[in-house]
């Protein structure tokens, strides 16, 4: 499952790529912060940072697969708020 900084960014709408809540979403989250938190949920995980979002090819913005069996829905909160909650420390 490949996880785009993007999907958790409360700057980008919607439609630009955002795919959680804007109460879980966080500013500019990195790719390093993705895999750090996805690490926490214990989840095998490994981060390509040579790698651009699609629709903001221009962005080399990284991305994190993830081994997870489960629902990408279900994980982005989840990381989503380890993400958030490691930067109020």
């Amino acid at each position: 499952m490949i996880i785009w900084p993007a999907y958790l960014d409360s700057r980008k709408s919607r439609s630009e790529g955002r795919r959680v809540p804007l109460e879980y979403a966080v500013e500019s989250p990195t790719a390093s912060e993705i895999l750090r938190a996805a690490r926490k949920l214990q989840l095998e995980a490994s981060m390509e940072s040579d790698r651009a979002y699609p629709p903001s090819w221009w962005e080399s913005s990284g991305r994190v697969v993830v081994e997870y069996n489960g629902k990408k829905s279900e994980l982005l909160p989840k990381i989503a708020r380890l993400v958030r909650s490691s930067r109020k420390r």
